[in-house]
């Protein structure tokens, strides 16, 4: 009697626990799979904790929406390695017109863009017509990826357009004359003359802090004194930038920390990281508070951080001081690797004063690879066409051996893309070109 009472209240606990509660809804059940219902399914389980679990999975799942992929990431999943190894590439070409040497470079690539010199200039309509053919033969090769057009027009001795845009006075005379606003005014008519004859970016302002007469980025320098320097600086970026033009500040992280000229020349800087820090970095800080899009290298050995390579071939320098240090994350650009500054980066010890005219092809192939290794994303070449097609050789062949990553490259490609998105180069409408 007693073992009868006992298993028959055990039974009855049993039903209990396995009979659905009053009100309970469907909904609230843990959902078992079903060959006829539509509904999303998931597996049966024993344990309450799971089944709670998985259902609130099953409603962040049924929340989440899938994006699709961006513009540039899509442009870059479909590019051939060739048209990457180009695109990381911005050679300077001769002519003021499409020659077909130029036209053989447009077809190889075509290149991220290209860099106007004195030599491509004649005038305002000229140079109109010019980019718009150069536009127009980068669209009909690639796809559908427009150039970067890009010059130095600092002002002084170094501006290359002449027509359409004011006469700019040296840095140096702004820096110490000019009031803020009458330097506004002249960026941002120079933005507007360069964007109408279709030139996008602008290699300028120069962020070196200079205080030797005897230099020759003297004149080209806003001050000795990093706050006016600094000052200067942002009031020329942020006008290019209200306009519509890339700013590409230079020439990091300070040629002005050394005497010497990277155009002929080994230079290098004892600066400590000190003196960078409070004299040489501030203008950079500020230009890139102020929208600059991208920044220069320069071919300064910064001993402080790196005594063994130029900034320019510096991952000591690019990733560490630049996109960690200060939290830069647009373009870097390798100044011209013709430069006999980046031909005396090889294994030899560097002397200060020792003069050398551009190396070797294949140094020159190197030294473009080692500068997409240390973490810029493009590089500047003023060589022969000869020469700019080996870099894509050396880039393309680079990845191929293992030697450069292809991750790197993408991540050099997908910056330059972002830019070009933001400026209306993907896929771009070709300005009519001029009569």
């Amino acid at each position: 009697m007693g073992r009868t009472y006992i298993f028959s209240s055990v039974l009855l606990v049993l039903l209990l626990l396995t009979t659905p509660a009053c009100g309970t809804t469907t909904a609230e059940r843990p959902t078992t799979a079903s060959t006829t219902d539509n509904a999303p399914t998931q597996a049966v389980t024993t344990d309450t904790a799971d089944a709670t679990t998985g259902s609130a999975s099953l409603a962040g799942a049924r929340s989440t929406t899938t994006s699709l992929p961006s513009a540039e990431e899509t442009l870059l999943r479909d590019m051939t390695l060739r048209q990457k190894a180009a695109q990381v590439l911005l050679p300077a070409f001769e002519g003021t017109r499409l020659i077909p040497a130029t036209e053989r470079l447009m077809a190889e690539g075509p290149p991220g863009g290209l860099l106007l010199l004195g030599r491509n200039v004649a005038g305002a309509e000229q140079m109109a017509a010019l980019t718009a053919d150069l536009q127009a033969a980068a669209l009909a090769a690639g796809q559908g990826i427009g150039l970067f057009v890009a010059v130095d027009q600092e002002g002084g001795t170094v501006q290359r357009v002449r027509e359409g845009v004011p006469r700019l006075p040296a840095a140096r005379t702004l820096g110490g004359k000019s009031s803020f606003l009458e330097v506004n005014r002249m960026a941002t008519e120079t933005a507007e003359g360069l964007l109408a004859q279709g030139i996008n970016v602008n290699l300028a302002p120069v962020a070196d802090v200079v205080s030797d007469p005897e230099s020759f980025l003297y004149s080209r320098s806003y001050s000795g004194d990093p706050t006016v320097v600094s000052d200067y600086v942002a009031v020329v970026t942020q006008a290019y930038v209200d306009a519509g033009l890339i700013s590409i500040v230079k020439h990091f992280p300070g040629h002005g920390s050394a005497s010497g000229d990277t155009h002929g020349e080994a230079v290098i800087s004892e600066a400590t990281q000190t003196d960078f820090a409070t004299t040489h970095l501030p203008p950079f800080k500020t230009a890139f508070a102020s929208g600059a899009e991208g920044v220069m290298m320069a071919h300064v050995f910064a001993t402080a951080y790196d005594p063994d390579l130029p900034a320019s071939l510096s991952a000591t320098v690019i990733e560490g001081l630049l996109r960690e240090g200060l939290a830069f994350s647009g373009l870097v650009i390798c100044d011209d690797l013709e430069m006999a500054g980046a031909m005396l980066s090889g294994p030899i010890e560097p002397e200060a004063g020792t003069v050398e005219v551009a190396g070797s092809t294949a140094d020159l192939q190197d030294f473009a690879v080692l500068a997409l290794q240390a973490g810029c994303d493009m590089v500047i070449s003023t060589g022969t066409l000869e020469r700019q097609l080996a870099i894509m050789d050396a880039i393309e062949g680079a990845v191929l051996s293992g030697r450069l990553a292809e991750t790197r490259l993408d991540q050099a490609v997908r910056r330059i893309l972002e830019v070009k998105s933001r400026h209306g180069l993907l896929s771009p409408t070709t300005p009519p070109r001029p009569d």
